[in-house]
Formats: structure tokens, C-alpha cells, sequence
């Protein structure tokens, strides 16, 4: 019986790299929408997937069309200018979450550059907010996908009597390296190598 379970145990470690790997998120995903905010707060009101030719690809394009919902963070957000970490009491923040063709797609920011501007070159009239963060994608519901890595960009403007504006965000998926077949196979020849020695062993001990 130990013979058998040694054997078993090093094929186990051979298979499970293969069994488990899922397909990661890919591609780029862009939105409109409508918002309001200050010098340190954000509010969401609406957003939809948008942006026309090639703002939509990859795997968020096998299930999405522009006009379908996105649900961003409710309430008025917090924000500090600068570069800022997500407290680590309520890191990842889900931002946002889209839905369609049974597939759910979420963001959860980890990190953040927010500024809050005025009269500068690409903002003359009125209070711009631009923020980039970074974060992960996941992905549930036909396929369950590899949460990926992702970053996105927002910015919006308000005009003085304003009380909200549009903002425009993209989002793309950067999905970590992951090991070359070759490599793979380097790995499983060494451990069918160490089955084999394993083997050799124990028909000496027998």
C-alpha cells in the first residue's frame, strides 16, 4: 500500500498544474457615464459600456455590447489627492460590475492617483477630475476566468452651476505570464523521472 501511495502522490503533483489553470481576462473595456464630484468626494450616477470601434476587445468583447449597464460603487466616495493605497481594511474595492450574455465581469481597484484641477492646459473651463488606479478583474458565470491583473484611467469635467457631469474610463486586463508548454513538459519529465526512481527503489527493497 505505501509503495502505491508514493506513486500516486508524484503523478498528483505532475497533473494538478494542468487540471486547474484557467483562461485568463484579456482586452480592453471602455465607458461613458454621468458623475458629480469635489476636491475630495466622487458620486456615480450612471454608466454604460461605450466608446465605438476597438474600445471594446478581448474577452470583454466574446459577451458585451456597448449600451449594456455598468454599475459602479454606490454613494458618495471618499478620495484623497495624490497617489494613495486602498486602506487594507477595505482593499480590493469592487469599482465597478457589468453583466450580459451570462457572463459578470468585476474591478477591484487596489491603488489610485487621483488630481483635482483647474485652469490648466486641457481644463480651462471649470474643475477636471482625472484618476488612474490599478487593480484585478474577475470573471463568473459561463466561464469562470483567472482573476487577472487590469489597470484604468478616468476623467471628468464640471462647469461652474453644474450639478453633474459625464465622465468617460477605460479599463484593460494585463493577465500574469504563465509557464511555456515546454516548461510544462520539462516538469513532467522530471517527475516521471523521479517516478521511475522510486520505482527502481522499491523493487530493490522488495
Amino acid at each position: 500500500m505505501l509503495r502505491s501511495l508514493s506513486i500516486l502522490a508524484l503523478a498528483a503533483v505532475f497533473a494538478a498544474p494542468i487540471a486547474v489553470h484557467a483562461d485568463p481576462i484579456t482586452g480592453t473595456l471602455s465607458a461613458f457615464g454621468t458623475d458629480t464630484f469635489t476636491s475630495n468626494t466622487v458620486q456615480f450616477f450612471s454608466g454604460e459600456v461605450a466608446g465605438g470601434p476597438g474600445a471594446l476587445t478581448g474577452t470583454f468583447a466574446l459577451y458585451l455590447t456597448d449600451g449594456n449597464p455598468i454599475n459602479f460603487l454606490a454613494g458618495v466616495l471618499p478620495y484623497n489627492q495624490g497617489p494613495n493605497t486602498v486602506p487594507p481594511a477595505i482593499s480590493p474595492v469592487q469599482l465597478f460590475t457589468t453583466s450580459q450574455n451570462g457572463e459578470t465581469f468585476a474591478f477591484y481597484m487596489t491603488d489610485y492617483n487621483a488630481m483635482y484641477v483647474s485652469n490648466i492646459p486641457g481644463c480651462t473651463v471649470g474643475n477636471c477630475l482625472d484618476v488612474t488606479g490599478n487593480g484585478f478583474f474577475t470573471a463568473n458565470g459561463v466561464v469562470a476566468y483567472e482573476s487577472s491583473p487590469g489597470s484604468f484611467t478616468f476623467t471628468s469635467q464640471l462647469v461652474g452651476g453644474q450639478t453633474s457631469t459625464t465622465f468617460s474610463a477605460s479599463a484593460i486586463a494585463t493577465p500574469s505570464a504563465i509557464p511555456e508548454p515546454s516548461s510544462l513538459a520539462l516538469m513532467g519529465s522530471g517527475v516521471l523521472a523521479m517516478a521511475g526512481m522510486v520505482r527502481r527503489r522499491m523493487a530493490r527493497a522488495a
